[in-house]
């Protein structure tokens, strides 16, 4: 007798009657969920995809998407991740209903359905707002930062690119001498010849050389060719950009957005984009999900204060969506330049608490008074000095700036009356004999924007947007383990937040605690 306990039976046991797949599975078993709410849905579009008629009888779209979602949920992304699980996993198991699928499968169905998931995304939305789990009374807006398809040395410059091409054209063309002449020597042997057919050197150079071409097409257009030292551009995936990675360094990546309803904590609307900053989607992002919705009117959104640009804060004033987003303007209750009459002089007892910023002339800082500590009055179009001296117009530039021109009117002091100021040396830098100010073409909307920032209701309103409007990426990239795009990027993202998005109506559902939790 034995002391360790003995299987009920052997692997190598027949049996008559045999245990069925679903008593194997928890009754509790969050894949059971899973499976009940994709049930639910409509998957019409998807099996319009298939013909019906020719052919093996395919699995049904809804047993596929629910193995890719199931297996994000468990950190299992790739297609070969999951046929393995498919064999030895029970759940998977359960939830294909015992049906083997193989890896191309997986692939293809994850390929060629790109329209058919934005709908399903949107139709999950559209359900969940149903149930009452969205609120829409305000979204938050935000992106993050995810590794490309490309190692980080396999980038090159426009220069790198030409130099490499010319060494590959010049070993194509002895190639291409070598192989013409060993084709002219079997031909007079044996009068063989297939012109058509290239040899594997030349057919591997030809790809090369159609790649750098690419390569070099791409920083044509994006306005970078003539420039030697332009930024590197990468080769294996060249949607994407050299950025900086969210744990130091750089290396090609995407900026992925999302859009979430605050309430519920659900994603509506999800994007990436192949630049750093992700400031001008915000207003297309609002558009998309109003269009998508079906809403009236676009939502009011928080944003980090990165969004608070002049050309958002004045978008959307145009479209009536209210931005919260904290911009970088100081308290007017602690700026003493604030005054009711600004042509007279702050209180000499008041000027060390002049807002003041800290700059460099000709490598030595200092800190010199900020524009905020000079007030602009609309009626006369002229600026006023700490002092009550007057700035007044005197001209205006226009000079490209990014995607955008910068527009800006330049107000100037008089130089007799900065020569006498007692507070030159913490106004002018150098050897400038006055101060300048500039007011570019969006100072009057950040200004609108920092009183409506600073109301109470506005900060609580913002507050808001600290945990829920964060929660997706921190889930996505820690708990799916999506922190490198494997496939195409956009369905990828957009197979994440549905996966996320159904975690959360899950939990919402379970907890029946509501859109406010």
């Amino acid at each position: 007798m034995t002391y360790w306990a003995r299987p009920p039976e052997l692997r190598e046991q027949a049996v008559l009657f045999p245990q069925r797949l679903d008593e194997a599975l928890p009754r509790g078993h969050v894949v059971r969920l899973l499976d009940e709410v994709l049930g639910r849905l409509d998957w019409g579009r998807f099996e319009a995809c298939y013909h019906g008629r020719i052919g093996q009888p395919p699995i049904h779209p809804r047993v596929l998407a629910g193995v890719l979602l199931y297996g994000l949920w468990t950190r299992l992304r790739s297609s070969r991740a999951l046929e393995e699980a498919l064999q030895v996993r029970l759940d998977f198991r359960w939830l294909a209903e015992g049906q083997t699928i193989d890896h191309s499968t997986l692939s293809e169905f994850r390929r060629r359905h790109s329209t058919e998931l934005k709908e399903l995304f949107v139709q999950v939305c559209l359900v969940a707002r149903e149930l009452g789990l969205v609120s829409l009374d305000l979204l938050g807006f935000d992106g993050t930062r995810v590794r490309a398809n490309n190692r980080r040395r396999a980038t090159r410059t426009a220069e790198e690119l030409r130099r490499e091409r010319a060494e590959l054209q010049a070993h194509f063309e002895e190639f291409q001498r070598q192989a013409e002449a060993e084709d002219a020597r079997d031909e007079e042997r044996f009068g063989l010849r297939n012109p058509k057919e290239l040899p594997a050197e030349l057919r591997n150079a030809q790809q090369r050389l159609q790649k750098l071409d690419a390569a070099l097409q791409r920083l044509k257009d994006a306005g970078r060719d003539a420039d030697a030292t332009s930024p590197r551009i990468p080769l294996t995936d060249p949607e994407s950009r050299v950025m900086p990675n969210k744990e130091g360094g750089y290396a090609p990546n995407y900026t992925p957005t999302a859009m979430v309803d605050l309430g519920s904590g659900l994603i509506v609307g999800a994007d990436v984009l192949g630049e750093v900053n992700e400031d001008g989607h915000l207003i297309p992002a609002c558009e998309e999900v109003q269009a998508q919705l079906g809403l009236p009117a676009p939502p009011p959104v928080a944003a980090d204060g990165l969004m608070a640009t002049g050309a958002n804060i004045a978008g959307c004033e145009e479209r009536g969506i209210t931005l919260y987003s904290p911009v970088p303007v100081p308290d007017p209750a602690s700026n003493p330049a604030l005054r009711v009459d600004p042509s007279q002089p702050v209180a000499e007892k008041d000027w060390e608490r002049l807002p003041t910023q800290q700059v460099k002339t000709h490598g030595q800082s200092q800190q010199q008074l900020d524009k905020t500590a000079f007030v602009y009055d609309a009626a006369r179009d002229c600026y006023w000095c700490p002092l009550g001296h007057a700035l007044p117009y005197v001209a205006t530039t226009s000079e490209a700036s990014g995607r955008r021109r910068r527009v800006r009117a330049r107000y100037q002091a008089a130089g007799q009356s900065c020569q006498a100021c007692p507070l030159r040396a913490r106004c002018l830098r150098g050897q400038a004999k006055g101060r300048r100010i500039y007011r570019e073409q969006y100072d009057a909307h950040r200004e609108r924007h920092a009183q409506h920032m600073a109301k109470p209701e506005s900060q609580t309103q913002y507050a808001r947007r600290r945990h829920a409007g964060e929660r997706p990426f921190a889930v996505i990239k820690q708990q799916f383990g999506l922190r490198q795009f494997l496939h195409r990027l956009q369905d990828e993202w957009r197979w994440a937040a549905l996966a996320f998005n159904l975690q959360r109506i899950l939990s919402l559902l379970r907890s029946r605690a509501g859109p406010n939790i």
